[in-house]
């Protein structure tokens, strides 16, 4: 015979699995990874106490949007840079299969998942890649000699990516096949400093950006390098806003769910190891550390 749950008993199960359901959501779209040494470590901003683990060796850590996967650079015994994926739930990791060349870095996730950009060398210089997170479907976004890619964050809209050349922002926007479309954005006056690499998260509504600059002249973790800071830019403008206070060395940073929080690296001149810290995107806000000991944090943005 079969045993049948009265209304009111399913209902309270169907309530009950929605609620576990919306709790591991939200946990989930809170997820980031960062580097530790050698280490890509994980951890949770909604743990009462942040408890990071690692997922093994590892550089460039950049996790998925729905924070189920940590694409990274791995290094060989013979130096060769490949593209790598771990999964946050395992630990496991795996190459992302169908790249040619040994040389490849900084792999970032398009707003749906699906597929990573990544500096690739080609031949005798750096060009935009693309491929399949489940591997295949290589191709060159932006070739060598076209345009140098130092910077690259995706939009919301899933074929527009921001990109800056050291010099200034430009749009790409990548079609399933064949190289991107460049349009070059309003150039600030005060971009100064860029660097290469880095990276620069594009806001949830599309709109803004966060990325790190180099300010000069106001000390900071080594004295022959002036600091960073994270500043903030309208896409379609170019106006710039300083987030992160002076005196602070800043960079890496990275949107949280939301959009009006991130989170960045910085670095802690008593202890003399980096530190990642939280804070509002609004200039004045107070920085609050998370991670005592860790650098180039990503964060999950579902």
């Amino acid at each position: 015979m079969k045993s049948i749950l009265p209304t009111t008993m399913l209902r309270s199960s169907l309530a009950s699995a929605l609620v576990l359901f919306l709790s591991a959501s939200a946990l989930s779209a809170q997820m980031f990874t960062f580097k530790l040494d050698e280490e890509v470590m994980v951890a949770n901003l909604a743990d009462a106490k942040v408890k990071p683990r690692s997922l093994g060796k590892g550089y460039d850590p950049a996790i998925s949007p729905d924070g189920t996967k940590v694409a990274y650079t791995q290094t060989d015994e013979q130096g060769d840079r490949r593209i790598a994926i771990f999964d946050v739930t395992t630990g496991k990791s795996s190459l992302v299969k169908g790249i040619p060349g040994k040389n490849e870095f900084m792999p970032v996730w398009s707003t749906d998942g699906t597929r990573l950009l990544f500096s690739h060398f080609k031949e005798s210089d750096w060009a935009l890649a693309s491929v399949n997170a489940g591997g295949g479907g290589f191709q060159i976004v932006i070739d060598q000699g076209v345009r140098q890619t130092a910077g690259y964050s995706p939009l919301p809209n899933a074929t527009d990516w921001l990109c800056h050349d050291l010099e200034q922002f430009f749009l790409a926007t990548v079609p399933g096949t064949g190289a991107a479309v460049i349009k070059d954005l309003p150039k600030p006056s005060l971009i100064e400093g860029l660097s290469m690499p880095s990276r620069i998260a594009v806001s949830p509504d599309g709109k803004t950006a966060l990325f790190d600059q180099m300010m000069g002249g106001e000390g900071g973790p080594d004295a022959d390098e002036p600091p960073s800071a994270v500043f903030l830019i309208e896409i379609a403008t170019g106006k710039l806003t300083r987030l992160t206070p002076k005196g602070l060395f800043a960079d890496s940073p990275t949107w949280l769910p939301g959009g009006r929080e991130f989170l960045f690296g910085s670095f802690n001149s008593k202890t003399e190891k980096p530190t990642i810290h939280r804070m509002a995107a609004e200039p004045g806000a107070k920085p609050v550390q998370v991670i005592a000991n860790g650098s180039n944090p990503s964060a999950a943005s579902k």
